[in-house]
């Protein structure tokens, strides 16, 4: 079989942006179908790949092979994020608070989801923990992240989860319940420090079998599978593991699609480079009012036409985001503070 190019990961990298554009849809999509028409238990195969998609990807990103994980750079590394990880999303967190009339408090210390607005702020956390294992740990590194990658997982285990000790409270405000997703970031950082090997594997007809036979055989037989304890755990990991891979293998052995030469391609690359804003934007511009008129969906279920009327919704939505998102990007100053775009250079 003829492998696909490899590509430099030092470079920017097409296909990748383009996979990020596409996990930001399902984001919207499933936001979509959540809080406009109120259905969205057809996603339930999104679920296990749309998220841990999302962070590995921004692992992946992060990583930089050159990189010395000193107090100085760290130091500089986590100033810079926390202005486009905590601010600007404190800024989107209190005017969405506002506008539905929602407390403040209780979004940061009663609310898991922070009123839809955790991503960032777990981001910020795992940058956090991210820099502490490269500054602490200089020797088998890889065989120590994948370690605390495992450990990060399983910490939403009830036994584990329950067992800390912390209030509530602060268990929302530390959002602990998303930590598991650590995992799947500090897999993205060991993907691209790896990746060609990594390519070397995507490209073998084996593994896509594996993974597809892996994905499928376990959510066609979840009924009788254990969905607890530690067999409940490992077969979590694996359904999302396995369709993690599925995908990415797709974009990558598609990637010719995905180029800035094709409207697909350069459509999902744009998302792609502007996922921050649409994140932050969307939840300003989702309409409640459509589940009034998508009452139907509720009442005669059709998986099908549900799914479609949340694709419409979401890319509307996301082609708002961009118009508002560009205006905002007008001013220097706004596109720093709510962006994060650097100073003095283009957007």
């Amino acid at each position: 079989m003829t492998q696909a190019t490899i590509t430099p990961p030092t470079k920017r990298i097409e296909y990748i942006d383009a996979l990020r554009g596409f996990t930001m849809i399902l984001v919207v999509l499933y936001h979509a179908a959540l809080y406009c028409i109120d259905v969205p238990n057809y996603h339930i195969y999104l679920q296990q790949i749309r998220m841990p998609m999302f962070f590995l990807i921004s692992g992946f990103v992060m990583y930089k092979t050159e990189v010395v994980w000193n107090l100085n750079y760290i130091f500089n590394f986590l100033k810079k994020k926390f202005v486009v990880q905590i601010l600007s999303t404190l800024v989107f967190f209190t005017l969405f608070a506002h506008i539905k009339g929602w407390d403040f408090i209780s979004g940061i210390t009663e609310s898991p989801t922070k009123y839809g607005y955790w991503f960032t702020y777990a981001l910020f956390i795992y940058y956090i923990f991210y820099a502490g294992i490269r500054y602490i740990f200089r020797k088998h590194e890889d065989f120590i992240i994948i370690c605390i990658a495992a450990v990060f997982y399983i910490i939403n285990w009830p036994p584990f989860f329950t067992n800390i000790p912390l209030s509530g409270s602060v268990k929302v405000a530390l959002g602990i319940e998303q930590w598991f997703y650590f995992c799947f970031f500090l897999l993205g950082t060991l993907l691209k420090k790896h990746f060609d090997g990594a390519q070397y594997l995507l490209d073998k007809w084996q593994t896509l079998l594996v993974c597809i036979l892996a994905y499928f055989l376990l959510n066609i037989y979840h009924d009788v599978l254990p969905s607890g304890g530690p067999l409940g755990v490992l077969f979590g990991f694996i359904k999302s593991i396995s369709g993690i891979i599925i995908v990415f293998a797709f974009f990558r052995k598609k990637q010719a699609l995905f180029t800035k030469e094709k409207v697909l391609g350069r459509s999902l690359q744009y998302i792609g480079k502007r996922t921050l804003d649409i994140y932050l934007l969307h939840y300003l511009f989702l309409p409640p009012w459509l589940s009034k008129v998508a009452i139907v969906f509720r009442e005669y279920p059709m998986p099908s036409i549900e799914f479609v009327f949340s694709l419409i919704i979401a890319l509307i939505v996301i082609a708002f985001c961009l118009l508002i998102s560009n205006v905002i990007r007008l001013s220097p100053t706004l596109a720093h503070w709510l962006f994060g775009v650097k100073k003095n250079t283009s957007s």
